[in-house]
């Protein structure tokens, strides 16, 4: 059960990083998703393409791999996808703390998902996934 849910986490993340980054990289006034470099903090005066970067990295290109990994057994995906679960958490931290975006169930349901992938991706010793 674990392994499904972790998939599923990984997989639609992956997707949805993937159309954000793209999005944000090919126009990086923010207007394809419907924002506008307006809703950046002041002292935030550059536009969205190095966030559309990090986010097609960091949640669209590694969880895929991730998941790929899953599926071929390589060793380490579970702890990678841990991994990308603490990075998800930091992302949603930094995003409310520092950039000081106000989105609180895109918020939600990225935190749940990076704390899902945090928690299913260290087994115990000698435990099954």
């Amino acid at each position: 059960m674990t392994s499904t849910l972790r998939m599923l986490i990984l997989v639609a993340l992956g997707a949805s990083g993937l159309f954000t980054g793209i999005a944000l990289v090919s126009d990086s006034s923010g207007r394809t998703m419907g924002w506008d470099t307006s809703m950046l903090p002041d002292w935030h005066t550059w536009d969205y393409r190095w966030a559309g970067l990090f986010t097609l990295v960091a949640f669209g290109v590694l969880p895929l791999l991730c998941a790929a990994g899953i599926v071929y057994q390589a060793p380490h995906m579970p702890l990678a996808a841990a991994g990308i679960g603490l990075l998800l958490v930091v992302w949603v931290v930094w995003q409310i703390v520092v950039l000081e975006i106000r989105a609180p169930y895109a918020h939600l349901v990225l935190a749940a998902a990076g704390l899902v992938l945090a928690a299913t991706g260290v087994r115990r010793r000698g435990g099954a996934d």
